[in-house]
């Protein structure tokens, strides 16, 4: 059986290797260094935003419609408890001894007490959610984000993040004990949830965002630094550096720099 070592060490190289080939595509020069794929990730988010609106969007707003919320929030709850293995695998590949902790009792407790994560007992025990996936462990062992990427249906993501993703899919400890089809509803059923929470924001985003690719870039940006850091602040270098990537945006977009 491999260590832990060794399967880091592969899962890097396999995931790293793919970011490589998708970085080769970025062309040489481009308006802005984070988004050398812009005018295709443009098209790309066109096409999302057009299956948010013709289909995403109209589901969750029926789903929200027919269902209580109590039965949401349980739901909600569940989905998000079958997260939890995931979070804990990756939270041991990061060396991180307090939050592998901190996963387990919450998996434990929720599952059993919590009725299969129906009820979210350990929040108000001060064991808080903190998901963690395999990109957020590729940048805490080093790798850069690479190029900004609109991914189809997924949205926001970068080269690290895309191959990162490619890592969670198939060392997925539900999709492995359940199976592909299991693994694939349950997904769908968090895509469904998780919009019919942010209808409002998002509607109200797109009514006062003059760019709206531009300002969900910019708020990607934002949330994935926020994610990887853990909450915690960012250093000051990368605040100034972010001035100066962002200035024009943040003139154009303010209502997108705040959250």
């Amino acid at each position: 059986m491999k260590s832990v070592f060794d399967l880091r060490s592969t899962m890097v190289a396999g995931a790293l290797g793919l970011a490589t080939v998708l970085a080769a595509a970025a062309p040489a020069s481009a308006a802005d260094v984070r988004d050398p794929y812009e005018e295709t990730n443009r098209e790309i988010f066109q096409f999302n935003l057009g299956l948010d609106r013709g289909l995403i969007r109209p589901v969750a707003r029926g789903y929200r419609t027919v269902a209580p919320e109590p039965f949401r929030d349980g739901l909600s709850n569940a989905l998000e408890n079958l997260t939890e293995p995931q979070t804990l695998f990756n939270n041991i590949l990061q060396g991180d001894a307090e939050a592998s902790w901190n996963t387990f009792i919450r998996f434990m407790i929720n599952t059993t007490v919590g009725l299969g994560g129906l009820f979210d007992i350990t929040t108000a025990g001060n064991f808080e959610r903190r998901k963690e996936d395999f990109g957020q462990t590729l940048a805490v062992w080093g790798s850069d984000s690479g190029p900004y990427v609109m991914l189809p249906l997924f949205g926001p993501s970068n080269v690290r993040d895309t191959a990162g993703k490619v890592v969670d899919i198939f060392t997925d400890p539900f999709g492995m004990v359940f199976g592909f089809v299991p693994a694939i509803s349950r997904t769908g059923a968090g895509i469904v949830d998780n919009r019919s929470e942010t209808i409002e924001a998002s509607e109200s985003l797109e009514a006062t965002s003059i760019d709206l690719y531009a300002s969900i870039r910019t708020l990607h940006f934002q949330n994935r630094e926020y994610q990887i850091r853990n909450g915690a602040p960012a250093p000051l270098d990368d605040l100034y550096r972010d001035l100066e990537l962002h200035k024009d945006v943040a003139v154009r977009f303010p209502r997108a720099q705040s959250n």
